[in-house]
């Protein structure tokens, strides 16, 4: 996944579309490092429909690029690793009957959703941590920010699959000495036109709708 987060954060262009504080940042050259935190989620019951509301119990050390949340599930009987794992995971997480679904959402200032409706956790995280499902959506968490996560098993477990839990890893990259709240839209828009990597209003068809503050 470095790779592919190397060559995305060369195009700028792109970025400065989608959320043009992280542009400006990465622009000047911000340093970034990475991190990650995890949130867990267990099941004890068979019941259907059970949901489950977690939250980041760490403080975020910096403000960071959302890249990836990655998945795993332990049930009774089947060993970490194991091919087992492997077919339990895939199956809680595919699109079609997923097992599991989410609702995310992250809270705090420029509060926005990730999901805007229960979806297939195999829709927004990765089995691995090479695919980098959220990468390209140049989503940000600000050091005063959390991200919420509301987990729901679609069907009924069964008596030998309980507890379940399922934990995810939140990848970031962290903007090392960066503080996106230092600069408005606005001035990061001005900043890039002047640097080239934002359309002029001149430029038809190339000017975008202002984006959601993230």
């Amino acid at each position: 996944m470095e790779a592919n987060f190397d060559a995305l954060a060369q195009d700028l262009r792109t970025i400065a579309l989608l959320n043009p504080r992280l542009a400006l940042m990465l622009a000047r050259g911000q340093p970034w490092a990475p991190r990650t935190y995890n949130i867990s989620f267990q099941w004890t019951a068979v019941t259907a429909e059970a949901s489950i509301t977690n939250q980041l119990n760490e403080r975020l050390y910096q403000d960071c690029w959302l890249s990836d949340i990655i998945y795993s599930v332990e049930c009774p009987g089947i060993a970490p690793g194991s091919v087992w794992q492997s077919f339990i995971e895939n199956s809680f997480a595919q699109r079609a009957g997923a097992f599991i679904m989410l609702d995310m959402e992250v809270q705090g200032p420029d509060r926005y959703r990730i999901t805007n409706e229960r979806t297939p956790m195999g829709s927004i995280c990765s089995h691995d941590a090479f695919q980098g499902k959220l990468l390209d959506r140049a989503w940000v968490l600000t050091h005063d920010q959390n991200l919420f996560i509301k987990a729901t098993n679609s069907r009924a477990f069964t008596a030998a699959q309980v507890p379940t839990t399922v934990t995810f890893t939140i990848c970031v990259k962290e903007l090392s000495g960066c503080n996106l709240r230092n600069i408005s839209y606005d001035e990061a828009v001005c900043a890039l036109r002047d640097m080239g990597y934002y359309p002029k209003p001149t430029e038809v068809g190339l000017e975008q709708k202002r984006p959601v503050a993230r």
